[in-house]
C-alpha cells in the first residue's frame, strides 16, 4: 500500500509511452478514473505513478478509417452517445453507453477503461463484440491489433503487458439494412451494474430470411464471446417465436458449458433466457 504517488499528464503519446516503458509495472494508467479513483481513495494503489492519457489526441479520435470506425480509448461514454458517427455506424455501442451508470459516470468513464477493467458485466463489451471490434494495443516499441477475447482473458484479467495501453478500437460499420438491440438486466433500472447484458445485430432478406446474425451476452462466460451456436441456429431461417426460444436455450447451454453450474445458475439460466428472448424478439419484431 502506498499513501503517495506521482501524477503525470504527458503532452504527447510518445511522452506517455516513454514514461510507461520506463516505469513498467510501477505505473498505472488513468483516463476517466471511475474505477482507479476508488482504489486511490482507499489507499490501495500499489504504484509509484499514475499516467493520465485522457487528453492525448490519439486517444480521443473518432474517425472513419479503412472501412471501419476508429474510436479512441479515452472517449467518454457521453462523447460516444453524442457523436453522430456512432449513431450512424455503431448504434449498438451508443445504446450500450446510454445504460452505463449515472450521468456523472458517463461523463467521466471511458471506453478503453471499461474494457481494460475487464469486468464481466461491462456494458460496452457485448456491443463491441457484435461490431467485430479490434483493440489497438500500443507500447513504445510496437502496436498490437487484437480481438476483445485476446485482450480480456477472464474476470478482471487482461493480456496487457507493462508499458502497454489500449489506444483505441476499430469497429465494423453497421450497414443501414441492419437492425439492432441492446438489453440488460440489473437489480434496478438505473445506477446498477448489469447482472447480464445482450447485444444483437441482424440483417434479413426482403423475404425475411436471416442473412447475418450476431449475438453477444455479457457476464455469462469467463471471457467475451459471440454465441455461435445460437447465431447459426437463426441464420438462413425466417424468424419465429419457436426459433428464438430455441436460440435462447442454446445460449444458456453454452453458458453452463463454459462457466459450469454454480449456486446462481438456478436464477441466472431463466433470467438469461428471458433476456436473450427479449433482445432477439426486439430485432425481429417487424417479421413476427
Amino acid at each position: 500500500m502506498r499513501s503517495s504517488f506521482r501524477y503525470i499528464r504527458p503532452n504527447s503519446l510518445n511522452e506517455a509511452l516513454s514514461c510507461l516503458a520506463e516505469q513498467g509495472e510501477r505505473a498505472a494508467v488513468i483516463a476517466g478514473g471511475t474505477d482507479l479513483s476508488i482504489t486511490i481513495r482507499k489507499g490501495e494503489l500499489n504504484k509509484d505513478c499514475v499516467v493520465d492519457i485522457s487528453r492525448l489526441p490519439e486517444a480521443k479520435a473518432v474517425e472513419l478509417a479503412d472501412g471501419a470506425l476508429l474510436l479512441g480509448a479515452a472517449l467518454t461514454f457521453t462523447e460516444l452517445i453524442r457523436n453522430p458517427l456512432i449513431a450512424k455506424h455503431a448504434p449498438v455501442l451508443g445504446a450500450a453507453c446510454r445504460c452505463i451508470g449515472s450521468v456523472q459516470i458517463r461523463n467521466a468513464g471511458t471506453l478503453g477503461g471499461n474494457v481494460a477493467n475487464a469486468s464481466p458485466a461491462a456494458d460496452s463489451v457485448p456491443a463491441l463484440m457484435v461490431h467485430n471490434a479490434r483493440v489497438l494495443v500500443q507500447s513504445l516499441a510496437s502496436q498490437r491489433v487484437l480481438t476483445l477475447a485476446q485482450v480480456v482473458t477472464g474476470p478482471y484479467t487482461t493480456t496487457l503487458e507493462p508499458g502497454e495501453i489500449i489506444l483505441g478500437f476499430l469497429v465494423d460499420l453497421m450497414p443501414s439494412t441492419y437492425r439492432f438491440s441492446f438489453q440488460r438486466i440489473a437489480r434496478r433500472k438505473a445506477l446498477s451494474i448489469a447482472r447480464a447484458n445482450a447485444a444483437v445485430l441482424s440483417c434479413q432478406s426482403s423475404e425475411g430470411k436471416v442473412i447475418d446474425f450476431r449475438l453477444s451476452v455479457g457476464s455469462i462466460t469467463p471471457r467475451p464471446c459471440r454465441l455461435s451456436e445460437a447465431e447459426a441456429h437463426l441464420v438462413g431461417q425466417i424468424p419465429s417465436i419457436r426459433l428464438i426460444k430455441e436460440a435462447a436455450e442454446l445460449v444458456t447451454r453454452e453458458m453452463i458449458r463454459k462457466s459450469g453450474v454454480r449456486s446462481s445458475t438456478e436464477y441466472k439460466k431463466p433470467a438469461v433466457e428471458g433476456l436473450v428472448l427479449k433482445t432477439i424478439t426486439d430485432v425481429f419484431r417487424p417479421y413476427l
